[in-house]
């Protein structure tokens, strides 16, 4: 952000309750009445006919818009060539790259947004950045905007039907906030943005200590509960204010930065990405050589909700070759990435004995 503590702490306007996509149109309809939706085939299967009633009956005209997979600069592109005259709304209805890529349609075209959420595996649905990939998925960089949603709508009900791995992934990246603020942090000025994002940091770990084996507990049952709703607006909205709040003082650190070194090695491509940061976060932990205590703490509540202690969950049962580890290490040590945010130095070597060092535990 160019050395200015920019804020953008939270959307406009957020709501959480259950069975809210079925008011999901008057919500919308206060905003704007053209509306250019930007989902994937699964999401739309499970949203899309709860929505498009609701849009029917408040009177919201809407273009679909399937998207092919991944956040990219050419998906996005496509898509920019499909949005007509006159849509006063970009909304993206899915998971985290869905949603970015709605989020980056709507900063290029200066076309407001909406997120609704159909998982609760990440915080993209209100933040003001989108992570962009290659077509084949390989992390590329992460442009931050200079504004964030106008409307998130979360429905509690939407979110409990969902395979319960997506929460686990989302209690994964979110618990990592904690760890990567505090480390990002170190050294630098803070304001006091900069200390209510380290605050938000810390209710989203308590509350995922908390609430997670519950809300996990419900959720495989589909049940919409207390414990659920508060996991839900930890992953969602509260993650997202610890870096619309803190923004470069309080961003991601090593546990993305592993994750995006991940994403160079095919085999994992099928763990969903708050599974690699959750690996991630064991990454950074040996990094800076934590307390043997604190890591065994961590990896009870891994073991406790099934979060991945090692490679071979994230589907690597093979011995990586020279090859691989380099272009892992590459990746996570990329300057478009987040390890530079750690407070000290890091090299490909040490990431690469660190991740070697968690295999161990």
């Amino acid at each position: 952000m160019n050395g200015v503590h920019f804020v953008a702490g939270t959307p406009n306007a957020y709501i959480q309750e259950p069975g809210l996509l079925r008011t999901a149109g008057e919500w919308i309809a206060r905003y704007g009445k053209r509306i250019f939706i930007v989902t994937g085939t699964k999401s739309w299967n499970q949203a899309g006919e709860a929505l498009s009633q609701s849009l029917d009956e408040a009177e919201v005209a809407y273009e679909v818009a399937p998207y092919r997979g991944e956040c990219s600069y050419a998906e996005v592109a496509r898509l920019q060539e499909l949005v007509g005259p006159g849509v006063e709304l970009i909304v993206g209805v899915g998971a985290g790259k869905v949603i970015d890529t709605a989020k980056k349609l709507s900063n290029d075209m200066n076309i407001p947004l909406v997120t609704i959420p159909t998982l609760a595996a990440q915080c993209a649905a209100v933040t003001n950045l989108s992570v962009m990939y290659t077509d084949e998925g390989v992390y590329v960089d992460f442009p931050v905007f200079y504004r964030n949603s106008l409307l998130t709508l979360v429905d509690t009900e939407l979110l409990a039907a969902a395979p319960v791995r997506y929460l686990v992934a989302g209690i994964g990246d979110t618990i990592a906030k904690w760890y990567e603020a505090t480390a990002s942090a170190t050294g630098k000025p803070h304001n006091l943005p900069t200390i209510g994002g380290l605050q938000a940091a810390k209710l989203c770990f308590d509350t995922l200590i908390a609430h997670s084996k519950q809300a996990v507990a419900d959720a495989r049952e589909g049940k919409a509960s207390d414990a659920l709703a508060q996991v839900i607006d930890a992953v969602i909205l509260f993650s997202g204010i610890v870096g619309g709040l803190g923004e470069d003082n309080c961003r991601s650190a090593a546990a993305h930065a592993v994750h995006n070194g991940l994403t160079a090695i095919p085999d994992t491509h099928h763990a969903y990405h708050g599974e690699k940061v959750a690996y991630g976060i064991l990454v950074q932990l040996a990094l800076e050589n934590r307390p043997t205590a604190e890591i065994a703490e961590l990896l009870d509540f891994y073991k406790e909700i099934g979060l991945p202690l090692k490679l071979r969950e994230l589907g690597i049962e093979r011995e990586l070759t020279p090859q691989d580890w380099d272009n892992m290490a590459k990746v996570a040590l990329s300057p478009d990435g987040t390890m530079g945010n750690m407070p000290f130095a890091v090299t490909e070597e040490s990431v690469i004995e660190a991740i070697r060092r968690v295999e161990l535990w």
